[in-house]
């Protein structure tokens, strides 16, 4: 199963992420544009797992979701990955205080880490994914985002309230994404 855990954006972040993505679907062609309702910020990507390892990630992160407070988040700038030569991911991400979706993100790397769960040892970056460029994406396409970067990005801002394990399966338009588990921010 391919998996991955995530903060997903809530309201009112969600409904002017969608508006956020809408302009830029009108504005910026020959990119494949994720759904609306996958939209979120990746805290680590398991990738092909066995479903009786889901179980054992939910135990080890459960923890530490339980010990993190509910966070606010303002995502406010937008960019590319990788950020010099041909993007293969638009994203909108935060450009200030990333402190506890960073903290998060860390903490569940190092107990998942010890679990046995492979990890990632290169810098967290906090981000949502808006799209993919197609192959071969044009230059106007290409000139159509820079603009777009270079104007100010709207302040989309929501309350980070819980984590979830989501599957992630291929489909036509897109991956679909399923939520398995989720595990809410109490701060206790």
């Amino acid at each position: 199963m391919r998996c991955f855990l995530a903060v997903p954006l809530a309201e009112p972040g969600l409904t002017a992420a969608h508006a956020l993505e809408n302009e830029l679907r009108a504005r910026v062609p020959e990119v494949r544009w994720a759904r609306p309702e996958t939209l979120h910020l990746t805290v680590h990507f398991f990738g092909d797992i066995k479903e009786d390892r889901t179980a054992t990630a939910i135990d080890v992160v459960t923890p530490i979701a339980r010990r993190t407070s509910p966070f606010d988040v303002v995502l406010d700038r937008l960019g590319a990955f990788p950020p010099r030569g041909v993007p293969r991911v638009l994203w909108l991400g935060p450009g200030g205080d990333v402190g506890p979706l960073r903290a998060l993100a860390l903490e569940c790397r190092s107990a998942l880490s010890r679990a046995g769960f492979a990890v990632e040892d290169r810098e967290y970056n906090a981000h949502c994914t808006l799209g993919r460029p197609r192959s071969p994406w044009s230059d106007t396409a290409r000139a159509a985002w820079g603009v777009a970067t270079a104007a100010d990005a709207p302040q989309i801002r929501f309350s980070a309230a819980r984590m979830v394990l989501y599957e992630s399966r291929p489909a036509r338009g897109g991956a679909t994404y399923t939520e398995r588990n989720a595990v809410a921010f109490s701060g206790a």
